[in-house]
């Protein structure tokens, strides 16, 4: 259902480009093929990634357009924590699991998602060693061409100047739809720009959020809580 979802035509929302949505279908067949047991030893439940998301401290909320607006504070992950206690491919398993917890989302489904990033002027090889690299890029193909998710636009503040010059370079290969969906927002006060936000986490960045609990871990962790 997700996959047809995703491939409703623009124009007509109900009408559905079949053909889109299975071509989009093999594509996540084939991932899934190629990840081996990783994600089916043990098997992939909420409880088995719980620890590692409370890692990553993902926040998620809804927009008055009714899209899912995904937070993500690196300022807040605890990068020593995340490096020591846990395997890449418990990294791997958890951000599966979240993001097919986004995926199933019905506003998701229906309005599309917005990803919010508060990057913390973290430094390139901070960045590019929180994870290895064949685990970065499985999730990279993941993301990017297989799941049937409708990234409406991202958002990122306090990005450091390496990744304000490697965007400026992968800009120039990038469509002009693509590089409307990427923002980078320098001022807090700029928040005010991503259109229809009505909740931000509390903690979040150095602005003063007042929503406590994320639709995710309200819908598949409230019992634990």
């Amino acid at each position: 259902m997700a996959f047809l979802c995703w491939a409703r035509v623009k124009e007509d929302k109900s009408s559905v480009n079949v053909s889109k949505a299975l071509r989009r279908l093999e594509s996540y067949a084939d991932w899934l093929h190629d990840t081996g047991t990783d994600l089916t030893e043990p098997a992939l439940t909420s409880e088995s990634v719980k620890k590692a998301l409370e890692a990553w401290v993902f926040d998620t909320t809804l927009d008055s357009q009714g899209r899912l607006v995904w937070w993500c504070d690196m300022g807040r992950i605890n990068i020593k924590q995340v490096k020591a206690d846990f395997t890449p491919e418990d990294h791997l398993r958890a951000f599966v699991w979240y993001i097919h917890a986004l995926m199933y989302n019905d506003s998701a489904q229906k309005n599309g998602m917005v990803f919010v990033q508060n990057i913390n002027k973290i430094g390139m090889v901070q960045c590019f060693t929180l994870m290895p690299a064949k685990i970065a890029t499985k999730l990279d193909r993941l993301t990017i061409g297989v799941l049937p998710i409708k990234m409406q636009c991202m958002y990122m503040f306090e990005s450091p100047t390496w990744i304000n010059v490697f965007m400026k370079v992968i800009g120039m290969f990038m469509s002009k739809k693509m590089k409307s969906r990427m923002i980078i927002l320098k001022d807090w006060n700029e928040i005010d720009k991503i259109g229809g936000l009505e909740a931000i986490p509390k903690g979040f960045g150095k602005v003063n959020g007042t929503m406590d609990g994320s639709i995710i871990e309200k819908k598949y962790f409230a019992e634990e809580i």
